[in-house]
């Protein structure tokens, strides 16, 4: 498989990752705040997304996929943690 296939394959699984709210502070014992913070929303927008059925909104999908990538990161953090730290320090100052 050539390099322009694999990162052909990797978009369209990338674009298929979605997980809800619910689900995903669920899963990890998140809090509307720190959903919040790993989403880059307000808090008011996550506590809406985890609210009663009377204030509950849906999270759009660029957000859903946000949660998939992070609960991916999560899952497979002892291996990805060391490629995150390579890739922090390569990055150049601010």
């Amino acid at each position: 498989m050539s390099e322009a296939q694999q990162h052909q394959q990797l978009l369209e699984l990338h674009n298929q990752m979605f997980m809800s709210p619910q689900d995903f502070s669920y899963r990890w014992g998140l809090s509307y705040e720190e959903l919040a913070k790993i989403c880059a929303i307000s808090k008011s927008t996550a506590y809406h997304w985890l609210g009663g059925q009377a204030s509950r909104r849906e999270a759009g999908l660029p957000y859903q996929r946000i949660m998939a990538v992070a609960d991916f990161l999560f899952t497979n953090a002892e291996v990805i943690n060391p490629l995150l730290e390579q890739w922090h320090n390569s990055q150049p100052p601010n």
